[in-house]
This record gives structure tokens, sequence and C-alpha cells, in this order.
């Protein structure tokens, strides 16, 4: 399995992409203690979710463009040599390995860009009250 991984293209893509996507939600979850202005932190974290969230949104979507090639070649080995059990169910095997890869880092990124977004959401609730304690008072 390691072996197929190392020698699809697709499979390094989907791991590259999930690098980027995780760097990003840990600087967005980093940053979200900087005093900036309101509205100028909110519409760039705002813009960089939705970025990152497209970006894990491709990774199933690579995922599948490995299927879709692992059994295009799958089917061109069956039509140049024939038929056989053992072709076919390891070409299908390659071919889903890469939709397998995709959801396995998709999964987690999009559960760590709501926790991410969560707790930035809290921090911008809870700034304000802090710097004006006044308001808890009333």
């Amino acid at each position: 399995m390691i072996e197929q991984i190392v020698n699809s293209v697709i499979c390094w893509a989907i791991l590259l992409l999930a690098l980027v996507c995780y760097q990003q939600l840990w600087c967005q979850y980093l940053t979200r203690f900087e005093n900036v202005t309101p509205n100028a932190n909110a519409l760039i974290t705002k813009n960089n979710f939705a970025f990152t969230g497209i970006l894990i949104g491709a990774l199933p979507l690579l995922g599948l463009l490995g299927t879709i090639a692992g059994l295009l070649e799958c089917f061109t080995g069956i039509a140049n040599t024939g038929a056989s059990g053992e072709l076919v169910s390891s070409g299908i095997a390659k071919a889903l390995l890469t939709t397998q890869l995709g959801l396995l880092c998709a999964i987690p990124g999009w559960l760590l860009q709501s926790w991410a977004h969560s707790k930035i959401k809290h921090q911008r609730i809870i700034q304000p009250m802090n710097a004006n304690p006044s308001c808890l008072e009333s």
C-alpha cells in the first residue's frame, strides 16, 4: 500500500494539498489573538476560511480523480491482456486507494476548520467584553 501511495502522483498531490490546508488552519488559529481592527480581522479571517474550505473540499475530488485514472488503467489492462480476476481486483484496489486517501485527509480538515472557526468566533465575542468591563456590570 505504501508503495502505491509513493508511486502515485495524485496521492502526492492529495498529501501536499492536505499539508497546505492544515498549515493554513494552524496559521488562522494562531493569528486569532492579533490586535487588528475588528472589521479588517473579520474580513481577512472570513476570506481565509473560505479559501481553506475550498482547498479541503478539493481533497476528495482529487481522490475521485485518482479513482477514475486507476479504473481507466485497469480497463486498459483488461482490454490489452484479457480479463483475469487478479488483474481486475488489484486494479480496483489501487484505484480506490486515492479515494480513501482523499477522504482521510479531508474529514479531519473539515473538523479542524470547524473547531478553529468556533474558537475564532468565541475569541471575537470575548475580546470586546474584556476590553470594556463596564458592559458586564450593567
